[in-house]
């Protein structure tokens, strides 16, 4: 399945790709073929062309299966073959729309995602320019409505949020915060990492990254709609906006970019629809809205843009309406904004809504976040309910978030954050099954496993009524407000500046 290009490398090599088309219509973009047609302005740089050809070659390989081997030269299992075969097949077919070999037709928001996805390889960045890009108007529904749901003023919010409480409670010192030092967490734990064999190698953060932060959990969550396979396969469209967020450290990762983007673009080509304009929602991380409602639920909006959860949308897959589908992207974002306060505060980063809600001077924001959290989960409670499994499981399996290191004292739980969150376990079809979480990393090893066979197998093995049940524990006994910023914790990683 070689595609072989004569080049000379000094040059950017024009390739073809598709006119604007201005009358598009929604339903368009599921109509795919080769492109045959002449070449027109779109540029690709040689370097991704040589690169793409030689990840073809080495996909084209039979060594390309054996990663999927437990011992070498045993004979793949029929689950594992079947998943080999699926990431050899879409890994081709996104580097071939990559190149320009294969497209949709009279599609605007296909030119867009190419070229999003191409400038991704070539140049991350998490910037204002990347927002201001040209292929933003191709965004995903999700991402326009949430845009009208917030604006500056939450920004600010936040900002000012996390200098107050640093002032307020730290002594003007964000060191003094006990938190997780993700830097020193992700070197002591990535080599020990259960890690997809399709994401290599292990010493690099944007591959883990784009494993234990982005594909498992995303998949975990839309699993709430989608069989397996199809879930893993969705869940990949995170690792695009990855690559964008991890580009201040994982710039020298090319090769792995291109595998990880390359794959997202099979699977939007596969899909089509919406999760093509979803996988445009990674250069939005930096949009700014037009609302000026300065609310928790305003904090949710600016997040979902600002964490690119809109791929997980079950209104992306043609599951939910649009309402619906907002849900599980401000359910998943919000989850991990409690979870990860600490050590955002930590680290001077006013991306977190808590800190938003503090900065708007709600009294008690982490509980203020959690409860308003969990009545959203309730207003569609299978994505809800799947969400907040995905991100539990993230924070206490992923080797940089270490939520298990959180240890002191903290009070007893809300009763009605109890009750909404067994009517939210209900309703996704789940069991009040309240489970200690893993105490460490090395706690997690058999879930991480299980984890690995899930993405490596597409096999289910029951890790989102696992997770729920560690944050049914959290809740119920209020352990959750180990997490709270606000709430004296004994020290860890205090002082160490990871930022």
């Amino acid at each position: 399945m070689a595609v072989h290009y004569n080049l000379d490398p000094k040059h950017t090599v024009k390739i073809e790709s598709l006119p604007i088309s201005i009358g598009e219509n929604k339903d368009d973009i599921n109509d795919v073929s080769y492109n045959h047609s002449s070449p027109v302005s779109t540029e690709i740089d040689a370097n991704m062309v040589d690169g793409i050809y030689k990840l073809l070659e080495g996909v084209d390989s039979p060594d390309f299966d054996t990663r999927w081997q437990d011992t070498p030269g045993e004979a793949l299992n029929p689950s594992a073959q079947h998943a080999a075969s699926t990431y050899r097949q879409t890994l081709c077919l996104g580097l071939r729309c990559l190149s320009g070999e294969i497209t949709i037709p009279n599609s605007q928001v296909w030119q867009d995602a190419v070229a999003y996805c191409r400038a991704v390889i070539a140049a991350p960045q998490d910037s204002v320019n990347r927002a201001n890009s040209y292929w933003t108007r191709s965004s995903s529904d999700i991402s326009k409505a949430q845009l009208q749901r917030f604006g500056p003023g939450i920004i600010a919010a936040a900002h000012n949020g996390t200098s107050e409480i640093v002032s307020d409670h730290f002594q003007g010192d964000r060191l003094k915060v006990p938190h997780i030092d993700k830097r020193q967490s992700f070197y002591r734990n990535a080599r020990n990492m259960n890690l997809g064999v399709f994401f290599y190698p292990s010493c690099s953060p944007l591959a883990v990254g784009a494993f234990d932060s982005g594909i498992v959990p995303c998949s975990l969550s839309i699993s709430a709609f989608l069989d397996p396979e199809t879930a893993v396969k969705g869940g990949s469209i995170s690792g695009v906006a990855i690559c964008d967020d991890y580009a201040a450290f994982s710039i020298k990762d090319y090769e792995i970019r291109l595998r990880i983007v390359g794959f997202a673009l099979g699977c939007a080509y596969e899909f089509g629809g919406q999760l093509v304009n979803a996988i445009i929602d990674g250069s939005m991380l930096q949009c700014v809205g037009t609302s000026d409602q300065l609310t928790v639920e305003a904090a949710m909006a600016w997040r979902v843009i600002n964490g690119c959860t809109s791929p997980n949308s079950g209104y992306i897959f043609g599951k939910e309406s649009l309402e619906e589908g907002l849900v599980i992207t401000e359910v998943e974002i919000a989850i991990h904004d409690l979870l990860d306060w600490r050590s955002d505060v930590a680290a001077g980063n006013h991306e977190n809504g808590v800190s938003a809600a503090y900065g708007l001077g709600i009294k008690d924001p982490f509980h203020a976040y959690l409860e308003a959290t969990l009545k959203r989960a309730a207003s569609n409670p299978r994505s809800g309910g799947y969400a907040i499994a995905a991100i539990v499981y993230m924070h206490f399996t992923s080797v940089r978030y270490g939520a298990y290191d959180y240890h002191g004292t903290h009070g007893g739980p809300c009763s009605e954050c109890v009750r909404i969150l067994r009517d939210v376990t209900i309703g996704a079809g789940l069991v009040w099954a309240p489970k200690l979480p893993p105490r460490s990393f090395e706690d997690s090893a058999g879930i991480r496993r299980l984890g690995k066979t899930w993405i490596d197998e597409f096999k289910d093995c029951g890790l989102v009524q696992e997770s729920l049940g560690w944050f049914q524990h959290l809740v119920s006994t209020g352990e959750i407000r180990l997490f709270d910023v606000l709430n004296p914790i004994k020290e860890v990683d205090t002082e160490a500046d990871w930022a």
